[in-house]
């Protein structure tokens, strides 16, 4: 019987408690606040010259018969945390100000701390007042100005996500190492024998990489349209108007004239301008991809209880293993509850962001574009949108999806095996709710796409009666 080094303090008030052992008999796994009774499995007291480096016998490796992985060096094969696989994800958004905390590139989730007195601290409070300030300046333009069309509403409205998403990653980043810590605690059985994906599986840290570097380089090359599209409709307005302004104040007239309403122009309140847009318009991605890498630490673990299962081949199997399957069943679905219930507010507002602006691309889709730049920038910018959007619902709901492939495996045993622990895994599997919500207003499984598209194809067909073509401001000389 093999001992274990846990952690040595609480990681919250509200989740998971682990204690320090050198007496493996009794584990508590549970969160506070959960009635579960206490599973105890005897063991044999270990020796004391035992090294306690591996997890203690639960359940779920105690009782089931599948051997272990051996991995490089001879030691056992252990796959990776969601800690360790969002590091390079979150160090992305520390690059725009998200995510202000240190001690996330370790293997120790208690390690994780936001400093105050720090340079990314610091850099994220400063990114945040200025896109308050620009909000401001933008409510007050439009009252001044006494118009209030779909292009002001939109512009208002990205502002107001935009400050959103980034105050609700600076408080998921204050209370990260609690939600890590649970995280780790929950997933720990998942991440060595019997339930390691197979050796050339892609590991959960290079593919979360890969998703996430990826959907951002596109959003870069958007981004990059999006500055050469304003740069060619500043060059064709200064050709019609003959301003007495220099390139540059134009073109920070044209783009952001709630702005220069209020603070006179100066080249550097013009770059200020620029690079906190360009922050603006990373947040604005980063979100959906950020809750796309959540959902796939999720959806891996409940694949890997599913793919032990199937390597049990319909074999009759001892009542232990039943049971240990059963416990970490709940364990997956009480990791989907507390999940959802930390993020299902960004879910949300994700969602309505999602939904907006693909309205409002559709609505102006029907206007002609002055420039070429312009044209591709607008198509590519909403096929972008809408396959982001797309993406971040499908891989959500592909957590409910692995969640009840379980179901499906174990009708498949003989009802010789039949037991208890095998009826409850049964029953837990039929009516679990292992979906992620947006605060319990609806949940993302698949059939919501569909109805989403719908509401969208109803909304364009809708447009095609009503909508009238808005003016082209390429030549207003009015500034």
């Amino acid at each position: 019987m093999r001992g274990y080094l846990s952690f040595a303090r609480p990681v919250g008030s509200d989740h998971g408690l682990f204690v320090r052992s050198d007496y493996p008999q009794v584990m508590l796994a549970r969160p506070f606040g959960v009635m579960t009774p206490l599973e105890v499995t005897p063991v044999k007291r270990p020796s004391t010259n035992m090294r306690l480096v591996d997890p203690p016998s639960t359940a779920s490796t105690a009782l089931a018969t599948e051997t272990e992985t051996i991995g490089i060096g001879g030691r056992p094969r252990r796959d990776c945390s969601i800690h360790e696989a969002l590091a390079p994800v979150i160090f992305m958004a520390q690059l725009f100000s998200l995510m202000p905390i240190a001690g996330y590139t370790g293997s120790d989730p208690r390690d994780v701390r936001m400093t105050v007195r720090s340079v990314r601290f610091l850099y994220g409070c400063l990114t945040m007042i200025l896109m308050v300030s620009f909000t401001v300046m933008m409510i007050a333009y439009v009252g001044h100005e006494s118009m209030f069309g779909v292009k002001e509403a939109s512009s208002l409205a990205y502002y107001v996500f935009n400050v959103f998403f980034m105050t609700e990653l600076m408080l998921l980043g204050r209370n990260w190492g609690r939600i890590m810590g649970r995280w780790y605690a929950d997933e720990l059985p998942f991440r060595s024998a019997p339930y390691l994906p197979p050796a050339n599986a892609l590991p959960l840290r290079r593919k979360l990489c890969l998703i996430a570097f990826g959907v951002m380089t596109f959003a870069f090359l958007e981004d990059t349209l999006n500055f050469l599209s304003a740069y060619k409709l500043n060059e064709l307005h200064i050709r019609f108007c003959p301003h007495r302004n220099t390139f540059w104040k134009n073109f920070f007239q044209r783009e952001h004239p709630y702005i220069l309403r209020a603070i006179p122009y100066h080249p550097l309140l013009g770059w200020t301008i620029e690079l906190t847009m360009r922050v603006a318009k990373f947040t604005w991605h980063y979100v959906d991809v950020f809750i796309i890498c959540l959902s796939l630490g999720l959806q891996r673990r409940f694949v890997q209880f599913n793919e032990r299962l199937e390597r049990l081949d319909g074999q009759p199997q001892p009542q232990g293993v039943w049971r240990g399957l059963r416990l970490d069943f709940v364990r997956l679905t009480e990791l989907v509850g507390f999940v959802d219930g930390r993020f299902s507010k960004l879910i949300l507002i994700s969602c309505a962001n999602d939904m907006l602006f693909i309205t409002v691309q559709l609505y102006n889709s029907f206007d002609l574009k002055a420039t070429t730049v312009t044209t591709v920038y607008f198509w590519y910018s909403l096929g972008f949108l809408m396959s982001r959007c797309v993406m971040m619902l499908f891989i959500v709901s592909s957590v409910s999806q692995a969640s009840e492939r379980p179901l499906e495996t174990l009708r498949r045993f003989p009802s010789s095996n039949w037991n208890l622990d095998l009826r409850r895994l049964c029953d837990a599997a039929a009516t679990a709710e292992n979906a992620l919500s947006g605060k319990r207003f609806f949940f993302i499984r698949r059939p919501l796409i569909l109805a989403m598209a719908g509401t969208i194809i109803t909304y364009e067909l809708v447009l095609l009666d009503q909508i009238k073509n808005e003016p082209d401001n390429t030549r207003d000389c009015t500034f």
